[in-house]
């Protein structure tokens, strides 16, 4: 019944059925463990991308509110020498001719500086609290509330600009008729 050729074969057969699911359990728990690997390791990718985006948008906030508190600043020191020589312009107006009546342009020359001294200090305080804006958890509501406080300080810049524009306009109708300085219109 059994022959030697034929239990050859069955011992081949088991052995090798026997070598094929112990090979193979291990390999079907290693894809197991690799799978739940692969799935940490792309958890972790995604992770440090995140960050490195999060870091990259913090990192492009601080450089937009720098170029703009550079102008800022830049904009408030030409507006403080622009109001100082208007200052000087008026002492030299009423210093030539007392009868002129300067103190409605004055009033408007210190409104416009305190306006200014206001937007300075306005300034000072949004770039000290520019940090912890930046480094909150969410960087998009920190560029939000950093666009609305630099478009305060840039309307009382705007309102400063404008006052001093009235300002000149006033000084150049008081000296309509001193045609002494090169300052003055010509036709």
């Amino acid at each position: 019944m059994f022959t030697i050729k034929r239990m050859k074969k069955i011992f081949a057969l088991t052995l090798f059925l026997s070598f094929f699911f112990l090979a193979v359990s291990p390999t079907i728990a290693l894809t197991a463990t690799s799978a739940s690997e692969r799935q940490e390791k792309r958890i972790e990718k995604i992770a440090s991308i995140e960050a490195r985006l999060t870091a990259r948008k913090k990192e492009i906030i601080r450089n937009h509110f720098n170029r703009m508190i550079t102008r800022f600043e830049a904009a408030i020191n030409r507006l403080s020498r622009l109001i100082t020589r208007i200052e000087s312009r008026m002492v030299k107006i009423g210093a030539d001719n007392e009868k002129i009546k300067t103190d409605p342009i004055k009033k408007e020359i210190e409104k416009a500086r305190n306006l200014l001294t206001e937007t300075a200090n306005q300034l000072n305080e949004i770039k000290n609290n520019m940090e912890t804006v930046i480094e909150s958890n969410t960087p998009k509501n920190g560029f939000e509330e950093i666009k609305l406080s630099l478009n305060g300080v840039k309307e009382n810049l705007k309102e400063v600009h404008q006052l001093l524009v009235k300002v000149i306009g006033d000084i150049k109708g008081l000296r309509v008729g001193n045609n002494s300085t090169p300052s003055a219109v010509m036709e």
